[in-house]
Order: structure tokens, then C-alpha cells, then sequence
């Protein structure tokens, strides 16, 4: 955190919080609480204190702020200082034998007596983390039930960051949304307090991301430069320019003062149009877009309005600047801007570090960067420009693997020479939706350390309102006037703020911090079923974004997970997951049961039955709040359960489009009209669960959510999807309708096979069948080994189609089956033989495997792990590449050793290069098709990264 004119208002902070206490003069003999502290806290302590000094006041408890020990009057006692140092608090550590880890941030609370009195010790490394034990003990003394002891729900903590940069980023997308909280301190006030109590460490606020020209670039809309008359923003006044400096500089301010660094991004350098906006808007004088800079004077202006950028906006800790193309610039303009913009950050930075966009950022770059010395970090996007699952992706998409775009490229390399920064796009998943899972912050907190990574940034909820929308058109609510409980939408997200806050900083947090804060807002009987189900519906968006994802909708500023049906079935098939290495695309899954080949990757069907577990489990939980509350819930209760319903709707939608999508691909690829059916079966039910989605959404959501351009289907309403699904599946009928076998003037058979069947079940072969003369006969001939063949007549059931039902008493192993068809010209044709798997066994071989987390590079690696079966393992499959997205993975065969169910496989030397470290994972699969990969992505990250000593 720089410093410079901080002083001042530090100073004012602790003049005003001696006021409060002064204020509190009440007789000593009254006096519950004595809040003694060091005796010149920092800015973010004093705001500690302040909270608990309003906490106390909230429950109506006593309290004086105390000198020294000896002079305190209340019979309970607070002590608050750092670690380190002559403080009271530094003394009584010494004291107790007791000590705070010498990490950054890093607190201790702990309840001791003094004197025979109560006395609870709140101690910090820095200034932060002593604000952080404040800002739990404020918290916790909210939750006492009983005046008389307002500590009694604080607990002994001993903590410390497991990351150490926790950012939350916010996009100006529209002027007259951002200007409605830009000026108001309040508002500001109550934000920043928000992210200091939930350990937020950081904050950035972006300029210029795609939206049509607003602060792109920042400088002409917070002042001129001298030299440069006629580059400016159209219509923008002298007065304007001061009110937006000073209310930048303030929210610096304001977020020092509450222990949060501030991070300015700088996205747009040139507004040329395209992806920036409007082309027009780059060709005349627009108001409210920066005209008069060209590629003339891009350069030079820019060197001096930076520097004296540096000079108006003194206190900044880092800048985001966005490097390629979609800020303006031009491939040939770039070497010369940036190696000019590294000198000035160099010369005028004053430390300031620079945070460089990694997509397409190239190495020469990089390399002049760290020539000239800057303070650079690369920040990469964690899972393309979506909220997928809680790992990077253990390969991306195809399309994004050989470029600097998506995930972390070729980057990882060694020797290391700068830091990578992990920024999850989640603003263009979880938008609208409440959300809030500490597991999966869990997971990917844990992720983040990746490359001796420190951190990562995440986008806050409806970070992309009213993108691309004109900039004087009034700001939407999102929820329609009687459901609004909160003064600003930002209040609605708490949860979310809370678990990537928290559980960011310390993966162990106690359950209870948001579990209390479940109860206070919805009751003692309601707040754990609620919370229950809002963990459960947060896990199905990044469900949808990783399985199956259609690759328009990867950009933030494209898809939208909430909201869109991911467009018409026949190119819902075609669609590849986000990580194609871990999912089995529907399309792949097609030619495989048309081919008989198995896949250890997860499948379309289990995919399928998840989000159908999904849709269930949320389902009870939702009758029993009903049951509970019944009309009389908040609009807060009635809000939520809206969104937990309506992801409960969603995960239903999936579950049935993931198979409408298999069985469409079934009849691209066999050309048996039953696919087709049964595609428009399970079609219906998906239509059916979008319907139930808008239904649950009521009147409670505007009717037009304006998130992001109209022409990507990012506003309106969930009911205008509904109408482009109705108009997909009647498309669907029609095909139906006017279904013609292709024309080869020979009888054919088309028939998706049967594979894998359950012994408890039972079989329906069907097929179509077509001839210029008329079909005489069709049956399925049945084969056991070792027994004589039977044969089951199919039946036509309408035009083209035929059916036989097998009988259970056929369902044994060994069971083969083909079908054959005979015409009045005499032709016969069949299938060939396809054998079935007639089983109950659905579950995948168990593996046991000690990780291998280092070795040396350039050596052979050896991995072993323990694979069984009932059935019998029928491979063994090691998968592994540097830790590099633009290699693919080999794979070796796992070979069986002398030890009982072990298999082994060794990595030749020249495969475990040093210049990056190394990954793997193992395929595993038995005699009945069942096959997993290990590790497993529902409960850690699904690959194993090997540190090599070099």
C-alpha cells in the first residue's frame, strides 16, 4: 500500500474514533467493556476498532476506550494491538507464551484473564491482519445472545492467509450504472466495508472493457493534458473531469483506509471500434467517447497523460493493463507503446507493480518488460471467460490450446521469472443468480498456488449490467419493487462475497460464520435448509459451463449460463465441453456406442444423471422452508428460493437436453428415425423444465435483464428463450414429419446398436428399414456362446420402423445380436453382430495411488498405483505432458507388476523436460465398460502436478 497523503486522513480516521469513545462518557462503575489498544493504530485497525466499538453499541453493552490496562474501569476487558513492538498487546503475547505467525496478515484471538478479569487478545502480524481479528470479534459480538456477555461467542483462532492476494474486480460497463455509485461515499462505504469484513484484500477497478468508448482510455475523463488540445472526451466539462479524479482518489482512499490494496485497470488505450463498440463512434466526434487521438499522437499522448496519471491519482498499488489488440492497438504499434509505457512505470511508477492481461501477450514483450525492470505479473484467465469447476482445465478447448487466450499456455515455464495471477471470469456465469459454495472456493483457492502462484481475482456479481446498452439509458433494478429488501443490489450477493472472501483467506473456516448469518436473516429452522440448498444450486452453473459448452458462448461478453438454452439441439450436440479431457463431448459419445468403444471419460449419461440428482436434491429442501415459513417469508427468503428453484429448473433442463442432444447425434450418425424420437422425447422434457423456470421466476425479476448486448441473447427475459425452444422443437416435429429414408435403391437397415443393458431391465431393439420393394421380413437373431441361435420377429410399428422386445430370460452374458431384413425382390441384408453387455455392474474399478508430487527432471518417473475389479481391470492407462496447454497428452499402458492388482508404468527421461514441471492422471477401465479417471474431478483436482528439481 503506498502512502503520501494517507497521513491525513489516518489522522482524521483516529480523531474521529476518539470522538466515538468520547462520546460513550459514562460512569466507571457502568462501564461493561475496556477497549485498550496500541497506542497509534493503523488505518486498517483503527476501522476494526470502529466496528467493534458499533457492535458493542448494537447489543446496548457499556464500553470506554481505556489508556493503559491499569486505568480500564469495565469488568471485561478487549486488548487489540500487533504482535510486534512495546504495545499492550505485544506485552501480554509475551506474557501468555502466545504468538502470532510471522506471515502477512496473519491474527490471533484469544481469551485470557488480566487481573482476575475476562479479557479477550486480539493481536495482528500488520495492520491488516489485526484488522481482520477486530472485524471477527465485531462479528461474533453480534451474535451474543446475552448482554452481560458479549464475548461469549468469540473463539480462540490462531490464523493465516493460505492465498495472499484475495481481489474482487469490477467493470465500468455503462456510464450512468457506474455513475450512480461512482460519487456517493455511502455507497462505497458500505461496499469496501463489505470486502474488509470478509478478507478481500483487494480491489480493481476496470476501465474500458468493451464498453462503447466510456473511460477508454481513462485520462480524458479525469483531466487534460498539457500539449494536447484537441484530445479529449466530447462534451465532458472541466468540472466533470475534477468530480471524476476526486471520486477516484477518494475510493483509494476509502479503500486504504479499510486494508485493501487498489488496483486501477486500464483496458483501452485507443478507441478504434469492433470489439471495443460502435465503429462509427471511432469516425466522428461522439459525446462521451475520446476523440482527437490518433495513430500519430497515440504514442506520445499517451506517455504524458500516464505520467501524469501517476501524478493526480498518487496512491494506486497496481495497474491492469490489457496488452493486445481489443485495447485499441494495432500489431505493429505495440513493441514501441509498451516499451514506452514500461519506461514511465519504471521512472513515475514509484513501485507501483504491473499487472499485464497474458492473451496474446507475446515473449518479446515480456522479455523487454523484465529488461527494463518492472514490477510485472501476468494474469491469466482460470476457465476461458466462464465460471467452470474448481481446477484449470485439465486440457481447453481445441480451438484456444495453441495460443495465449484461455488458461495459462505456455507460460508456466522455468527458470521462473515472474508471478502469474489466476483471475476466474465468473461475471459471465453468475450474474444474476445467488451464489455461494465454500467447497468449490475450497478447490480453487487451493488451485491458485499453481506455478507458486499468490492469488486470484474474481468478478463481482452483475459485474456486466447494462453492457452495451446506450450510456444515458436509466439503470434497471433486477429484482421489481416489492422483492427488493436491500438499499444497494450489491447487499443480495453477501454469501458470494463471504465464501470467496473467507474461505479464500482460510480454507478451514468455521461453518458458522455464514451459517449465523443464515439464521439471522431467515430463522433458526429455515437459515440451515436454506443454506443447504443455495450450497447444492450453486454447483450446477459451473457444472453447465465445463460438460458441454457451445464455443461462441466462451467470451464473457457471449455466453451466459443462467439464462441462455446454448441454441438449437443440432448445434447442442455438436458442442465440445470446456475440458475436453475430463468430458466425453455428446457428439464423441455418439460414435462411440455406434462403434462399441468405451471412454474412462466422464459420459453425456452420467453427466445427464447428475443434474438430475441435482434437480432432486434441491427439491426437498425447497417444501420444507415452504412448509416452515409458509407466506409469511421475507422478500429476502422469497428471492432466493426463486433462485434455488430456478437452477433446480435448469439442472433439470440439462439432464434432458443432454440426452435429446445424444440421441439427435444417435440419428445424425445411424440414420434411425428412433434416435430422432426419442431426441424429441427428451427435447419436450427439457422445454418443459425451461418452462417451469420461468414460472418459478414470476414477477419477481425485471422483464428485461439487461447484462450484455441484445444481439448475443445477454438481455430480456428467461421467457424469450422459452419461445426460441418451442420454435427449435417444432422444428424438430416437422423433420419428424417429413422424414424420407435416403434414397439408394437398396434395402437398408439403420438401427442404433444396443450395447450394455442391466439384467434387471430389459431390451427394445428397434431399427429402420427401407426398400424400393416391399419388406417381406425382419428379425433379430440371437446368439449365446455355445448355444443355437434364436431368432425374435420384429414387428413394424409405422412406416420405416420396426421393434422386437427381447425377454428378460435372454438377458445372460455372452449375448450377441443382429438384424436382419428380407424384401420381395429377394434382397437380404443385415447388421453385423453386435454384441451386448448384460450386466448390473455400473461402477468403475477402485484405484489406489500415492501421488508422486516431486522428482527430478530429465530422469525416468515412475508411477504405480493399486487397480480392482470384480469384474477384472481390463486397462490401465497412465496420461501425462508438461505442465504446457499447448502439448497433448501421451499415454502409456499401465503394465500389471508381481504384487497383487498393482500396475506400473515408467516415463522415459525425455519426457520430463525441466523447462516446465510436470502432470498426470490415470484411465482406469473393467470388463464391463465401467472406466473413471483418477484422480477424481467430484472430489479434488483431477490431475496430479509433479514439482521437478532441476
Amino acid at each position: 500500500m503506498r502512502t503520501g497523503n494517507l497521513t491525513g486522513r489516518i489522522l482524521l480516521v483516529m480523531l474521529l474514533l476518539a470522538c466515538s469513545w468520547a462520546n460513550l462518557a459514562i460512569a466507571a462503575d457502568d462501564v461493561t467493556v475496556s477497549v485498550i489498544a496500541d497506542q497509534s493504530p493503523g488505518p486498517a485497525a483503527s476501522h476494526g476498532l470502529g466496528k467493534i466499538l458499533a457492535a458493542l453499541k448494537a447489543k446496548g453493552v457499556s464500553a470506554e476506550r481505556a489508556d493503559s490496562i491499569e486505568k480500564a474501569n469495565g469488568r471485561i476487558l478487549i486488548v487489540a494491538g500487533l504482535a510486534d513492538g512495546n504495545g499492550p498487546a505485544a506485552k501480554l503475547l509475551a506474557a501468555n507464551k502466545l504468538a502470532v505467525p510471522k506471515t502477512a496478515e496473519a491474527l490471533l484471538i484469544r481469551h485470557i484473564t488480566i487481573k482476575d478479569k475476562p479479557a479477550l487478545l486480539l493481536a495482528g502480524h500488520d495492520d491488516r491482519g489485526l484488522m481482520y481479528a477486530e472485524l471477527d470479534a465485531a462479528d461474533r459480538i453480534g451474535w451474543a445472545e446475552d448482554a452481560e456477555e458479549p464475548l461469549a461467542e468469540v473463539d480462540n483462532i490462531i490464523e493465516k492467509p493460505a492465498v495472499s492476494d484475495r481481489a474482487l474486480s469490477i467493470y465500468t460497463m455503462h456510464r450512468k450504472t457506474f455513475e450512480s455509485y461512482f460519487y456517493d461515499e455511502e455507497y462505497w462505504a458500505a461496499y469496501l466495508d463489505m470486502l474488509a469484513e470478509n478478507r478481500f484484500n483487494s480491489f480493481v477497478l476496470i476501465f474500458g472493457y468493451e464498453n462503447a468508448g466510456y473511460f477508454a482510455p481513462p485520462y480524458p475523463f479525469l483531466f487534460d493534458v498539457d500539449g494536447f488540445d484537441k484530445v479529449g472526451v466530447v462534451g465532458i466539462s472541466k468540472e466533470k473531469q475534477a468530480k471524476n479524479l476526486a471520486a477516484l482518489n477518494r475510493i483509494v482512499e476509502m479503500t486504504h483506509e479499510r486494508g485493501l490494496d487498489f488496483t486501477v485497470g486500464i483496458w483501452d488505450h485507443i478507441y478504434r471500434g469492433g470489439v471495443q463498440g460502435p465503429t462509427e463512434h471511432a469516425k466522428q466526434p461522439t459525446p462521451g467517447v475520446v476523440w482527437g487521438l490518433t495513430q500519430d499522437n497515440l504514442v506520445p499522448y499517451t506517455k504524458a497523460a500516464l505520467r501524469k496519471f501517476l501524478v493526480e491519482v498518487p496512491n494506486l498499488d497496481a495497474i491492469q493493463f490489457r496488452m493486445h489488440g481489443e485495447s485499441g492497438l494495432r500489431r505493429n504499434e505495440m513493441e514501441a507503446f509498451w516499451t514506452d509505457v514500461y519506461r514511465i512505470m519504471k521512472e513515475s511508477g514509484d513501485g507501483i507493480r504491473f499487472d499485464a492481461r497474458a492473451k496474446n501477450f507475446p515473449d518479446v514483450l515480456i522479455d523487454r518488460a523484465l529488461e527494463i525492470g518492472i514490477d510485472i505479473r501476468i494474469c491469466t484467465k482460470y476457465w476461458m471467460e466462464q465460471m467452470g469447476l474448481p481446477f484449470h482445465p485439465t486440457h481447453v478447448h481445441p480451438a484456444n490450446q495453441h495460443d495465449r487466450r484461455h488458461g495459462y499456455a505456455d507460460l508456466l515455464s522455468y527458470p521462473k521469472r515472474y508471478d502469474m495471477h489466476w483471475r476466474l471470469w465468473n461475471g459471465g456465469t453468475t450474474r444474476v443468480f445467488l451464489w455461494g459454495d465454500p467447497e468449490y472456493v475450497r478447490r480453487f483457492a487451493q488451485s491458485t498456488h499453481l506455478y507458486g502462484g499468490k492469488g486470484f481475482e474474481v468478478n463481482a456479481p452483475m459485474a456486466t449490467k447494462m453492457q452495451d446498452h446506450p450510456h444515458d439509458l436509466e439503470p434497471f433494478e433486477l429484482l421489481n419493487p416489492k422483492y427488493r429488501y436491500y438499499k444497494w443490489e450489491f447487499q443480495r450477493y453477501w454469501h458470494f462475497y463471504q465464501v470467496f472472501g473467507r474461505v479464500g483467506y482460510n480454507p478451514d473456516t468455521p461453518p458458522e460464520v455464514w451459517g449465523r448469518e443464515f439464521e439471522r436473516r431467515f430463522g433458526k429452522e429455515a437459515g440451515p435448509l436454506v443454506e443447504k440448498a443455495l450450497h447444492r444450486a450453486s454447483r450446477i452453473l459451473p457444472r453447465i459451463v465445463a460438460y458441454q459448452y457451445p464455443y461462441n458462448h466462451f467470451p464473457t461478453t457471449r455466453g451466459w449460463a443462467e439464462r441462455q438454452r446454448q441454441e438449437d439441439l443440432p448445434t447442442y450436440a455438436k458442442a465440445l465441453p470446456s475440458d475436453t479431457e475430463q468430458f466425453l463431448s455428446v457428439d464423441q459419445a455418439a460414435k462411440n456406442r455406434m462403434e462399441g468403444v468405451d471412454s474412462a471419460k466422464i459420459t453425456p449419461r452420467e453427466s445427464s444423471l447428475r443434474f438430475l440428482a441435482a434437480e432432486l436434491m434441491l427439491f426437498l429442501p425447497a417444501v420444507r422452508v415452504k412448509q416452515i415459513v409458509g407466506n409469511e417469508g421475507s422478500g429476502e427468503l422469497r428471492s432466493t428460493m426463486v433462485d434455488v428453484g430456478m437452477l433446480a429448473s435448469l439442472a433439470g433442463y440439462h439432464s434432458s437436453r443432454i440426452r435429446a442432444g445424444m440421441n439427435w447425434a444417435l440419428f445424425v450418425h445411424s440414420g434411425d428415425l428412433n434416435a430422432l424420437d426419442e431426441a424429441i422425447a427428451d427435447e419436450t422434457l427439457a422445454v418443459s423444465s425451461w418452462r417451469s423456470m420461468v414460472k418459478t421466476a414470476g414477477d419477481i425479476y425485471s422483464d428485461d435483464i439487461m447484462m450484455g448486448r441484445r444481439g448475443s441473447d445477454l438481455s430480456g427475459h428467461w421467457r424469450d428463450e422459452l419461445v426460441k425452444l418451442e420454435n427449435g422443437l417444432d422444428k424438430l416435429r416437422q423433420l419428424r414429419k417429413d422424414f424420407r429414408p435416403k434414397e439408394t435403391g437398396k434395402l437398408t437397415i439403420a438401427h442404433v446398436p444396443v450395447r450394455r443393458l442391466s439384467f434387471s431391465g430389459e431390451v427394445v431393439l428397434c431399427a429402420t428399414i427401407a426398400s424400393p420393394a416391399k419388406i417381406t421380413r425382419v428379425r433379430a437373431k440371437l446368439t449365446l456362446d455355445g448355444q443355437d441361435a434364436q431368432f425374435v420377429e420384429m414387428k413394424r410399428t409405422e412406416k420405416y420402423l420396426y421393434r422386437a422386445d427381447i425377454p428378460k430370460s435372454e438377458l445372460t452374458e455372452g449375448l450377441k445380436y443382429h438384424i436382419e431384413a428380407v424384401d420381395a425382390d429377394g434382397n437380404r441384408v443385415a447388421t453385423d453382430p453386435i454384441a451386448v453387455d448384460g450386466t448390473d455392474d455400473w461402477d468403475a474399478p477402485e484405484v489406489v495411488h500415492r501421488k508422486v508430487t516431486e522428482a527430478p527432471a530429465a530422469k525416468p518417473m515412475t508411477i504405480t498405483a493399486t487397480v480392482s475389479d470384480p469384474s477384472g481391470v481390463r486397462w490401465v492407462r497412465l496420461r501425462y505432458r508438461s505442465v504446457t496447454q499447448f502439448d497433448d497428452y501421451r499415454t502409456l499402458e499401465m503394465r500389471p507388476t508381481d504384487k497383487p492388482n498393482e500396475y506400473r508404468a515408467v516415463v522415459p527421461a525425455e519426457h520430463v523436460d525441466p523447462k516446465w514441471d510436470f502432470m498426470y492422471f490415470l484411465e482406469v477401465m473393467d470388463n464391463h465398460g465401467n472406466g473413471q479417471i483418477h484422480p477424481d474431478l467430484e472430489k479434488e483436482t483431477p490431475y496430479v502436478v509433479v514439482r521437478l528439481k532441476r
